[in-house]
C-alpha cells in the first residue's frame, strides 16, 4: 500500500528535521562571569569563565572593565600571561588574556575589584580570539547570541570583602587580648605584693609588742 503525498511529506520533514538536530551538536556555552549579585562599594573576586566553542583553540580573551570598577589585584592562571590596558588616570581600563585553550576545554581567570557606590549594572565585554584568526564578540544585549556577561549591584546584597579586611579587624581584635591578660596577671600580682607587705608589717607590730611587754616585766623584777 503506497502513502498517501501528505504522509509522505510529513515524513521527509521529519527526517529534515532529525537530520538538522543531529547536526547542530550542544549548544554553544557563553562566556560568563561570577558573581552575578554584588554589594555597593565592596570588594569582589569576579571569575570570568571562559569555554572554547569552536573547533580551533582559544588563544586571547581581551575583556573591557565596566565603568566604575576598580581591579587591584590579579590570580595568576597556569600557562596564560596577562596584560593591563589603563587609561591616562592609571584605572585599569581593559585585561587582556594570551594562552593556549583546547577546544573542548575552559579557562578561568580571578581578580579583585572594588565594585561602584551606587546599584545598577556592570556588562563585562570580551572579545574571544581562535588560532584560525576568528574573533566571537561577547559585547551584546543578554538575549542575544552572543551576550556579555552582567553582574547586578543591588543594595543591601550580601558583603563579600575580599583582600582581607576582616582578617585585619579579627587580628587587632586579638592584639588586645594579651594586654588584657598582662593588665591582670599585673593586677594580681599587685594583688599579693598588698598582701605580703601587710602579713610583715603585721608581724612586726607583734614583735615590737612582745619585747615590750619583756621590757616592762625586767622592770619591775618579774620574770621573763
Amino acid at each position: 500500500m503506497s502513502r498517501s503525498p501528505a504522509r509522505r511529506s510529513l515524513a521527509a520533514a521529519a527526517g529534515a528535521v532529525a537530520l538538522a538536530a543531529a547536526l547542530a551538536g550542544p549548544a554553544m556555552a557563553h562566556v560568563q562571569i561570577a558573581p552575578t549579585v554584588v554589594a555597593p562599594n565592596d570588594p569582589v573576586k569576579f571569575t570570568v569563565l571562559v569555554p572554547g566553542e569552536r573547533d580551533t583553540e582559544t588563544t586571547k580573551v581581551d575583556m573591557k572593565m565596566p565603568s566604575g570598577l576598580l581591579p587591584f589585584s590579579y590570580e595568576q592562571t597556569p600557562g596564560w600571561k596577562r596584560q593591563l590596558v589603563k587609561a591616562s588616570n592609571g584605572e585599569v581600563e581593559q585585561i587582556v588574556w594570551t594562552g593556549r585553550l583546547a577546544r573542548d576545554g575552559f579557562v578561568e581567570f580571578s581578580f579583585l575589584a572594588g565594585t561602584p557606590p551606587h546599584p545598577g549594572e556592570l556588562a563585562f565585554k570580551a572579545l574571544q580570539t581562535y588560532s584560525d584568526g576568528t574573533v566571537v564578540r561577547w559585547i551584546g544585549a543578554p538575549e542575544s547570541e552572543h551576550p556579555a556577561p552582567v553582574t547586578r549591584i543591588v543594595a543591601g546584597a550580601t558583603r563579600e570583602n575580599a583582600g582581607g579586611e576582616g582578617q585585619k579587624a579579627s587580628g587587632a581584635s586579638s592584639t588586645v587580648t594579651p594586654v588584657a591578660a598582662k593588665s591582670s596577671s599585673a593586677s594580681v600580682g599587685a594583688d599579693w605584693t598588698a598582701r605580703a607587705l601587710g602579713i610583715a608589717s603585721l608581724a612586726a607590730i607583734c614583735g615590737l609588742g612582745f619585747v615590750s611587754v619583756r621590757q616592762r616585766r625586767r622592770d619591775r623584777g618579774g620574770r621573763p
